[in-house]
């Protein structure tokens, strides 16, 4: 945009009376002086960038500071042992920016008067006072089954477990597993070896998974019952006996329709409840500062 051009659209804004001046200068001849035609130019830059990008005032912004995006990317790393993807940050940053819209709508409404707790119990305040609004009308049939079924694993009964197991660890631990093994095989394994042994006794299949790893408790599963044998996890070396196995079941809806109608509304409540306070975000910017 040339100067002619920047001077004609700032002439339609709040800058007219500026441009006014510049003439008046321009007449007097006092814009042959640099330093004054350099000012004037910048006030005139400065004027039209104020008229093009309003400036937000700072109860409406909101920016993910540095040290959030640091700090949320190490806890993370911390807990699953790496970098987060750009979508796993982006959510983690989305909870982050719908925990502060909650808290400014509370301080908007004045829920922190006389109140000297701290931040998160303020936005417990409005969250309480969010959540405790939403209405959650009873679930059509349709509605209940295809939730059930997609979360039916935490209903269906599980196989159940029981064995004896003795962690063998170091990098001599299969040589040491097979010694004692040998020893338990024998009969004369000693006492600080019996003291070693853990006891699982009724254990869901999913609880051992998340502890051992699946392939372990595949490998236990397919063992004799009643006899020791060496098995391998990612934590080392386990000299085990599987003693039982209950298997499980697909329940059906009807035999657990009071508890899923009721955890039903309980994440719809909570979905009705995360949409409200997004909708109240509609009012902000929101600037993420992404790098």
């Amino acid at each position: 945009m040339s100067l002619g051009e920047m001077i004609s659209f700032a002439e339609g804004g709040r800058t007219a009376s500026m441009l006014a001046g510049a003439r008046g200068l321009l007449r007097a001849g006092l814009l042959k002086e640099p330093l004054l035609h350099f000012l004037l130019l910048g006030s005139l830059i400065f004027a039209i960038h104020a008229a093009v990008s309003p400036s937000v005032s700072k109860d409406k912004l909101i920016e993910v500071p540095p040290e959030v995006r640091q700090s949320t990317i190490e806890l993370f790393e911390s807990t699953n042992q790496r970098k987060p993807t750009s979508e796993e940050l982006a959510r983690l940053l989305d909870v982050w920016i719908l925990n502060e819209i909650t808290y400014r709508e509370a301080l908007a409404q004045g829920l922190d008067k006389g109140d000297e707790m701290i931040r998160e119990r303020i936005m417990q305040k409005m969250r309480l006072l969010v959540f405790g609004n939403v209405t959650v009308n009873e679930p059509t049939e349709a509605e209940l089954r295809q939730w059930f079924e997609a979360r039916r694993e935490g209903y269906d009964i599980p196989d159940i477990l029981s064995f004896f197991e003795l962690p063998i660890g170091g990098p001599e631990g299969e040589a040491e597993a097979k010694s004692i093994l040998r020893q338990i095989e024998a009969g004369d394994e000693p006492e600080e070896v019996r003291l070693r042994a853990h006891i699982f006794a009724n254990r869901p299949r999913k609880s051992l998974e998340a502890a051992f790893g699946k392939p372990f408790v595949e490998q236990l599963t397919a063992l004799p019952i009643g006899r020791w044998h060496m098995l391998q996890s990612p934590a080392g070396w386990h000299i085990v006996r599987f003693d039982s196995i209950v298997p499980g079941r697909a329940v059906p809806l009807h035999e657990v329709e009071t508890q899923v109608i009721s955890d039903w509304k309980d994440d719809r409540g909570r979905a009705l409840g995360t949409a409200i306070i997004r909708d109240m975000g509609k009012s902000y910017v929101i600037r993420r500062n992404e790098s």
